[in-house]
């Protein structure tokens, strides 16, 4: 307390006396913009995704589309609003901002209304915010009473008020706050329908909101990427290629979800029995809208029953590698890498790889951007072959062979070959950007191997990174030269 009153209250009497100088005002200011709704009540478990886009400021009020989850049973007896905008219209139902990010959680159509403030809401007091703004707006919405007149016990009629307000320090902008007005008695004769009015947390879910954290990222809303195998490596690079924004996935496994994957696997018990790339495939739709999410499900190597017809899987294969921009390897399989690597370089595609070692003790992540002067994947092999690359820490312990499983697998947990997966993808993702101004930053580096237990003890992950040349003893790449 004697802090706060011989240091900062003389600055704070100061500022507000107005004889302070502007800089001096600057300074002693937090730097954070503080809109009105950082001080609301919300109602809990509630938010309207809104698009980047505001109405156009020459029209003032009109119609909400909206797409709301649905209402559990036994919930109506409090209010739950929680889903996107679809489309914002004028009075007359013309569309005025459009919104395509749908969300298979969000499928209850619901319309509400919007009106734009000149200024921010007036509220006396925490506990009345709600019900003041409700009174201030109820006027100027006569569709909204009309509607209210007419509705039932439990029904919720979603408004939404955009306005200017400071959004962050010292600078102004359209800011949005919703109030979900729920029936609580209908309306009968003279006697009007009482209602509850609650505040509804706006979230900005378009691209530009989006990328605020991560501006760097914005190139990967135009890339596209190949990932084979989804197992304990693959399938957590594609959750970390469609959070970090990529504009679509084309997935290839040919394997089914067991609850034992789950130690390792970044998705739970509820996907059991389903093929990992229809889980993924759902998981993804459901969490990340602007990441379009294709795939097959191929064994590659292994040859269909006769008289199968349509597209070969080298056809699939190689037609999926031509459309992306990036093929990822984390087949976990030498051969299997052969044939991707060899397939990348045909379509003229950077490949990056990733694997681990037995107990996930250790793992191996690459890339190969085909120039004059980096080598190939058989080149990486023969700096493996000669030990000029080091080998990854690996436990040595046997596969396993656990019931239910057709093939065995290493014994190893997700908690240590996360850290393999991590990586690939920061560098996938450095790969896409190259090039990109203000992209995410590249790797001086083409292969890093790391090191994740020593004699049995976890560690800190230790990465060895290397370039990866041409090597004049590489019959692939002697040729080319």
């Amino acid at each position: 307390m004697a802090t706060l009153v011989k240091e900062q209250l003389p600055a704070i009497l100061e500022v507000n006396g107005g004889s302070a100088a502007p800089e001096s005002v600057a300074q002693v200011e937090d730097h954070v913009g503080e809109p009105l709704s950082s001080f609301l009540p919300y109602a809990m478990d509630c938010a309207v995704i809104v698009p980047d886009e505001t109405p156009p400021m020459d029209v003032r009020s009109g119609r909400l589309g909206l797409l709301l989850r649905a209402v559990p049973p036994g919930g109506t007896e409090r209010c739950l609003v929680n889903g996107v905008i679809a489309s914002i219209d004028d009075k007359h139902n013309k569309p005025l901002v459009t919104f395509t990010a749908e969300l298979p959680p969000f499928v209850v159509r619901s319309n509400g209304f919007w009106l734009r403030l000149e200024k921010r809401p007036e509220v006396s007091s925490f506990e009345t915010a709600a019900s003041d703004v409700f009174h201030q707006i109820e006027g100027a919405l006569p569709e909204l009473v009309k509607m209210l007149s007419g509705a039932k016990r439990g029904d919720v009629v979603a408004v939404g008020m955009v306005y200017p307000d400071e959004v962050s320090w010292r600078h102004s902008a359209d800011d949005w706050v919703f109030l979900a007005i729920r029936v609580t008695r209908e309306a009968k004769r003279s006697r009007n329908a009482e209602v509850r009015a609650e505040f509804v947390r706006a979230d900005w879910g378009g691209k530009q909101a989006w990328l605020r954290r991560a501006p760097f990222l914005a190139p990967m809303f135009d890339k596209a990427a190949l990932v084979v195998g989804l197992g304990s490596l693959g399938a957590p690079v594609c959750l970390q290629l469609a959070g970090a924004g990529i504009g679509k996935l084309e997935l290839v496994d040919f394997d089914n979800l067991q609850v034992g994957n789950t130690v390792r696997w970044p998705l739970g018990w509820q996907y059991a029995g389903f093929q990992k790339t229809g889980a993924l495939a759902a998981h993804i739709a459901n969490e990340y809208p602007y990441t379009s999410v294709d795939g097959a499900n191929l064994r590659i190597g292994n040859p269909r029953a006769p008289g199968g017809g349509g597209s070969s899987d080298y056809e699939i294969l190689r037609r999926m590698a031509t459309e992306v921009d990036i093929v990822i390897d984390a087949a976990a399989s030498h051969r299997v890498s052969h044939f991707l690597a060899d397939l990348a370089r045909e379509v003229g595609k950077p490949y990056v790889w990733l694997t681990t070692t037995h107990g996930a003790a250790g793992g191996i992540v690459g890339r190969i951007r085909r120039t004059s002067s980096q080598g190939c994947w058989h080149c990486f092999l023969r700096n493996l072959g000669d030990k000029t690359f080091r080998l990854p820490a690996d436990a040595g312990t046997d596969e396993i062979q656990p019931g239910g499983c057709s093939q065995p697998t290493f014994i190893g947990a997700g908690i240590d070959s996360s850290a393999i997966s991590n990586l690939a993808s920061r560098l996938a993702v450095a790969t896409l950007c190259s090039g990109a101004d203000g992209g995410y930053p590249d790797f001086t580096w083409d292969v890093a191997i790391a090191d994740i237990y020593r004699e049995g003890i976890p560690i800190a992950p230790e990465w060895t990174t290397y370039d990866l040349a041409v090597r004049q003893d590489c019959p692939d790449c002697s040729v080319q030269a």
